[in-house]
């Protein structure tokens, strides 16, 4: 047996939950999706496996491909980062005088350990396509999915990779004049995923009015990617073209509750007639909002210009 076939039989064979029951195949996927999530990252240039950090393109990547399984909602990442530990060729560096146990977060995670990586021989096959693609097949053909599931990833996989594309050509974009009407086609594959990566990346996934930050116990980032101009009418998915708003917040930009003037202060409309607790939405009205530090990637006056003269109250 070589050593990638015995790579193949590890990754077909991860030491897994097995519950018939819980798991659509009968096994927890957990550990499988983590691997196709990085083996997608590397093979994109967006993740290094001898460093693999739990950052936003790893976390959005996980929660991409988690949508394609039959579980009402996401798995946590964190207990597949830590648990791989007990695979052959997941290294696990924990920081000094910590004492390994299961996290309950990926926080939780992030503080005991020290550094993450795949051992060097393996990176080398994945970085070859024909035995990376023999790894993605024993991945998918490991008794982790369904027969339904591993068609959706398939394609999830191809439109993600896709995204990224679309994503580098967005950040092209910058330096270019703004134009309202946009350059998107809006049936690029997972053009959503690449606009709300790079959104919330300018914006440290926070809202960029009441400056929360508000994620999941696995890091799924609840702040939503939102146009200034609509999408449905203008089609641009310039950066410019675009602010992380909280659900709440989102929803009152939308309808004209909320803008933001020329100087980047919120603007809350004078048609709030109940608001209880007092001043939940009307305290942040003439308030900064929260930029990006990149200056390239601030709203631009045109689209918060067209916002306020047209869907402003």
């Amino acid at each position: 047996m070589t050593i990638l076939d015995q790579y193949l039989d590890n990754v077909a064979n991860l030491r897994v939950d097995r519950n018939k029951e819980r798991y659509t195949a009968g096994k927890a996927p957990h550990k499988a999706t983590l691997l196709l999530s990085l083996i997608i990252l590397h093979d994109n240039d967006m993740m290094d496996l001898r460093n693999i950090q739990p950052n936003l393109y790893l976390k959005e990547t996980w929660s991409e491909l988690w949508s394609c399984l039959d579980y009402p909602r996401t798995g946590p990442i964190h207990l597949p980062l830590y648990h791989l530990k007990s695979d052959e060729f997941w290294n696990l560096d924990f920081r000094e005088g910590v004492i390994p146990s299961q996290p309950k977060s990926l926080s939780g995670l992030e503080m005991m350990v020290k550094s993450i990586s795949l051992k060097e021989d393996l990176i080398k096959y994945i970085d070859s396509k024909e035995s990376r693609d023999r790894i993605i097949s024993a991945l998918l053909n490991g008794g982790y999915y369904s027969e339904d599931e591993r068609s959706k990833l398939i394609e999830k996989m191809k439109d993600l990779s896709g995204s990224f594309e679309y994503e580098s050509e967005l950040v092209q974009r910058i330096g270019k004049k703004f134009s309202p009407e946009g350059q998107t086609v809006s049936d690029i594959p997972s053009r959503n995923s690449a606009f709300r990566r790079v959104i919330l990346g300018a914006y440290n996934e926070t809202c960029a009015v009441c400056e929360m930050k508000l994620q999941t116990s696995s890091g799924i980032s609840i702040i939503d990617a939102a146009h200034i101009l609509p999408f449905n009418r203008f089609h641009n998915d310039d950066i410019r073209n675009g602010l992380a708003l909280c659900k709440m917040h989102h929803w009152l930009f939308d309808h004209g509750i909320l803008s933001i003037d020329d100087h980047y202060r919120v603007l809350v409309s004078e048609k709030i007639e109940v608001e209880h607790p007092d001043d939940i939405v009307t305290r942040f009205h003439k308030e900064d909002v929260a930029l990006p530090k990149n200056r390239d990637f601030y709203p631009h006056p045109v689209a918060i210009g067209w916002h306020r003269k047209y869907v402003f109250e």
